[in-house]
C-alpha cells in the first residue's frame, strides 16, 4: 500500500480517494460517433477529474313479384254444410325474451410510453440492491456485477431515467479490458498498444458496421480493501462529474460491467482489492 497520493495517480485518473489503509481510483471516458463524420476530440479537466470525448456526426407509404294469375274454374254447386261455431281462445303470441340491460364498460386505454417509463422507474426505486458491500472474490463476481448494475440503475431512476439493460458484447469488452489492466499492469482507457474503448467494443460486434451511428462510454475504477465494494466504487463514480455524466447519459440503453478481483500492481502496491470497468452504449440506426 502506498501512502503518497502521487503514487495513486497515473494515466487518465479522474478520482483518487484515500481512507485509512484503503485507496480507490476511477476514470471515465465518453465517445460519440456517427457515419462518415470528421473526428473532433476534446479534453475537459475539472480539478482531479478528467473526461475524454470524441464525437462524429454524419451527413447522414325483391325482385318485384305479384300473385300469379289464377284462371277461374266453373263453379260446382255444393250442398251447404251445417257448421257449428266454436269459440276458441285466441292463441297467445310468445313474448320475446327480455334483452339484458346494457352493461356500461369503461374503455381501457393503452398506457403511453411516458406511463410505461414511469412504471419501470418506480419498480427500480422500489427494489433494494443486494450485495453492495460484498468484497469481490473470484467466486462471487456475478453477484458483484449485478450489484453495480443495480446501483447504477437506481441512480438513473432517481434522475427520472430508464434503467440500462445488459448486453453480453459490452460485458465482454468490459471483462476483457479489466483482465488486460491486470496482465499489462496499467490503468487507462487507451491500452499501451493504442486500443481505445471504441476499438474494444467494435471488436465484439456491438457496432454492426461503419454506416451506423453510436454513442459509447466507459467508466473505470479500482479500489483496495473496503473501497473495493460495489457501493464504494459506484459512490466514487457518482462523486466525479465525468463519470456521473456517463451514468446519467439519457441516450444510453445498454451496458456491460466487468470486475476482476485484483488491482494493477503499479497502482495498488500489492494490496487486495478489485478493478472495475463499465461500458455504456446505444446504436443509432
Amino acid at each position: 500500500m502506498h501512502n503518497s497520493p502521487k503514487a495513486l495517480i497515473t494515466g487518465l485518473l479522474a478520482l483518487a480517494l484515500l481512507a485509512g489503509p484503503a485507496s480507490a481510483h476511477s476514470s471515465g471516458h465518453h465517445h460519440r460517433a456517427a457515419q462518415r463524420g470528421a473526428a473532433r476530440k476534446g479534453h475537459r479537466h475539472t480539478g482531479a477529474h478528467a473526461r475524454r470525448a470524441c464525437r462524429r456526426r454524419a451527413r447522414c407509404a325483391a325482385p318485384s313479384g305479384g300473385t300469379p294469375a289464377v284462371r277461374p274454374s266453373a263453379a260446382i254447386p255444393r250442398t251447404p254444410r251445417r257448421t257449428t261455431r266454436q269459440e276458441r281462445t285466441p292463441r297467445a303470441h310468445p313474448t320475446p325474451a327480455a334483452s339484458p340491460a346494457p352493461v356500461e364498460t369503461a374503455a381501457v386505454k393503452p398506457r403511453t410510453a411516458a406511463q410505461n417509463s414511469a412504471a419501470v422507474i418506480a419498480e427500480v426505486l422500489a427494489s433494494p440492491c443486494a450485495n453492495t458491500e460484498l468484497a469481490p472474490t473470484a467466486e462471487d463476481l456475478p453477484l458483484v456485477r449485478a450489484a453495480v448494475l443495480c446501483l447504477i440503475n437506481r441512480e438513473r431512476a432517481e434522475h427520472g431515467l430508464n434503467p440500462l439493460g445488459t448486453d453480453a458484447r459490452l460485458e465482454s469488452a468490459a471483462e476483457g479490458h479489466c483482465a488486460e489492466l491486470i496482465s499489462a499492469d496499467y490503468f487507462a482507457h487507451v491500452s499501451p498498444s493504442g486500443e481505445t474503448p471504441v476499438d474494444r467494443i467494435r471488436r465484439t460486434g456491438y457496432i454492426p458496421g461503419p454506416s451506423v451511428g453510436y454513442v459509447i462510454g466507459e467508466n473505470l475504477a479500482w479500489g483496495t480493501y473496503s473501497l473495493a465494494t460495489p457501493q464504494s466504487i459506484v459512490s466514487a463514480w457518482i462523486a466525479s462529474p465525468g463519470h456521473l455524466a456517463n451514468i446519467l447519459e439519457s441516450q444510453y440503453t445498454e451496458t456491460g460491467v466487468g470486475v476482476v478481483a485484483a488491482v494493477p500492481a503499479s497502482v495498488g502496491g500489492g494490496a487486495p482489492g478489485a478493478t472495475y470497468a463499465q461500458e455504456f452504449g446505444v446504436i443509432i440506426h
